[in-house]
């Protein structure tokens, strides 16, 4: 991991030699990258950026969760409505020669891969429930189109829900590589009945849950989040929360925690280029601040 010390820390400074634990570039599967072309674009620009690893972590809301929770779940802009053409456009202008080889590659694929995207079998599930055969199908066809040297890996996000809890009881499950932590998440304004179950039954069969952005949570408090440290189970920081994307309030809960050594792991939660040109360069720290940021992203190795 490359490290840093005393000096100001910005932007992709913190994505040199990192692994992101959380993402959403597995294309057409959820709310995140549509396009294959585009996910293999915004794979050019964190190689750039010295990434050397990536989990994606499609949401996995079950098919009644994917039904109910379209809407309302859906990973919305926070940067005043950046235009994604204009991005697309500054992509193109500001990428070297190398990025443009690779993108030309890519268009030149891309009408193949989605042509093995109809073939699927699973083709009848919805977008953010599919089960865990699907994903791992666009998985294994993505990486067959990929070329670049970023090492990826497939987990999930999931909805902590019933239907996430009959998979946690028949070990069915998509957990980072070393078998046991898995990423799970709640609506943002109230917690499902069945949380305590599901993480108690997760711990029981030998699962370590993560706990995906818990400063986005409206209804957690300071009481919530040091009872859920208590019992064992850890957090996962969404690193832009730090920059004011996702609001003010979400920022000094972040803060917050981050200051309290509350944090295991973080990620960038990306679902769209735009927010790499509009939000990364606004993440600028110092100090414990940083150097407890970059020992996230050291922990984030480990799994």
């Amino acid at each position: 991991m490359f490290w840093f010390n005393r000096k100001r820390v910005r932007g992709s400074e913190f994505l040199k030699e990192a692994t992101d634990i959380h993402c959403h570039l597995l294309p057409g599967v959820d709310d995140g990258m549509e396009e294959f072309a585009k996910s293999m674009d915004f794979l050019s620009l964190l190689s750039v950026a010295g990434m050397k690893r990536i989990y994606f972590t499609p949401h996995s809301m079950g098919l009644e969760g994917a039904a109910v929770d379209s809407h309302t779940h859906r990973h919305r802009s926070h940067n005043g409505g950046a235009d994604e053409a204009a991005t697309s456009s500054a992509s193109t202008s500001s990428a070297d020669s190398s990025m443009q080889s690779s993108v030309t590659v890519v268009e030149n694929n891309a009408a193949e891969y989605e042509e093995a995207e109809k073939q699927s079998a699973y083709n009848s599930e919805p977008k953010g429930g599919y089960s865990n055969a699907h994903l791992k199908e666009r998985f294994e066809l993505f990486k067959k189109f990929y070329s670049g040297d970023i090492e990826l890996r497939l987990a999930a996000e999931y909805m902590m829900n019933r239907e996430f809890l009959e998979k946690v009881k028949a070990n069915d499950l998509l957990t980072y590589s070393d078998g046991a932590h898995i990423l799970v998440e709640t609506s943002y304004i109230a917690p499902p009945v069945e949380m305590d179950e599901i993480l108690y039954t997760l711990a029981l069969n030998g699962y370590k849950p993560i706990i995906a952005h818990p400063e986005r949570y409206k209804y957690m408090s300071k009481t919530d989040y040091k009872h859920l440290k208590e019992k064992g189970y850890e957090f996962q920081l969404n690193y832009l929360s730090l920059t004011g994307y996702y609001g003010p309030d979400v920022q000094e809960r972040a803060f917050d925690l981050l200051d309290k050594g509350m944090y295991n792991f973080t990620g960038s939660d990306f679902h769209r280029v735009s927010t790499y040109y509009h939000r990364l360069p606004k993440l600028r720290l110092s100090g414990k601040r940083a150097d407890r940021l970059m020992q996230l992203f050291k922990n984030n190795d480990t799994i």
